[in-house]
């Protein structure tokens, strides 16, 4: 069977070929395509706002949105008119019935906060999920920019205006860090000890507040690197568990929050 509706994406030059087309399965908003805001913001989920899938035996390729909301960028409606078709806003998944789409709201979220754009992203939050804001919180506050102090791609005061936001409430406890993984020491063959922050498949909201706190007590700090790590009195804390007062490693007692 011949694939036709791949055939007139590449004659129509928009993409470069049938065997590009089925690697990424997408169609990326060409470079010098004028966008006015908020389409121009670096969020991957407006740069491939199309997915398609692969051909599959018999069956027609599927073309569709990221976003149902997508169908209002001027990409998509440019490759409607080229093509004389009106993608499919739920999205074009595969013979499983699998679609990036939700992948595209996380890259939405992540990609503005990687980009110092969080107040973008809150403008756009229709285009992304709560718990994928406050998972890119968690994200942002893990790690830090590579040509920058390493302080976090959000402080701490900015996490916490996102997540009153989304209205992710603060948790009245700040234990969250305890349902963390337990400090364990990394040591590579040449370098430091580091003590990397791991944490189980936790809800996203625990996870941010969690983080949120944990930095503001000193329980976390970044390292060179820019990678979040236990510091000395979180790993002193986190030993005490649920103990309101723990003694340091100086001998001193400490409140626990």
């Amino acid at each position: 069977m011949m694939d036709s509706l791949a055939t007139q994406i590449v004659e129509r030059g928009l993409a470069a070929s049938t065997f590009l087309l089925d690697i990424n399965r997408s169609l990326a908003v060409p470079r010098d395509f004028p966008l006015p805001y908020p389409w121009n913001l670096p969020s991957r989920l407006f740069q491939f706002p199309i997915e398609i899938s692969a051909a599959e035996g018999d069956g027609p390729r599927r073309v569709g949105l990221m976003h149902p909301l997508l169908a209002a960028h001027p990409f998509v409606q440019h490759v409607e008119a080229t093509l004389g078709l009106t993608l499919d806003t739920d999205g074009a998944p595969n013979a499983c019935g699998v679609s990036k789409a939700l992948t595209g709201q996380w890259w939405h979220a992540v990609d503005l906060v990687s980009a110092g754009q969080w107040r973008a992203l809150l403008d756009t939050r229709e285009y992304t999920t709560a718990e994928a804001i406050a998972r890119a919180v968690a994200y942002g506050l893990t790690y830090s920019r590579h040509d920058g102090k390493p302080t976090g791609y959000l402080t701490t005061l900015e996490a916490r205006a996102i997540m009153a936001a989304i209205d992710a409430p603060e948790p009245a406890s700040r234990r969250g860090m305890l349902a963390f993984s337990a400090p364990c020491a990394c040591k590579p063959d040449t370098g430091a000890v580091h003590w990397p922050v791991n944490h189980p498949a936790l809800p996203a909201n625990e996870v941010a507040w969690a983080l949120i706190h944990g930095i503001e007590d000193g329980r976390f700090a970044h390292d060179r690197s820019g990678f979040l790590h236990w510091t000395e009195q979180g790993r002193e804390r986190y030993a005490a568990g649920e103990a309101d007062i723990f003694t340091t490693a100086t001998g001193q007692g400490a409140f626990a929050f």
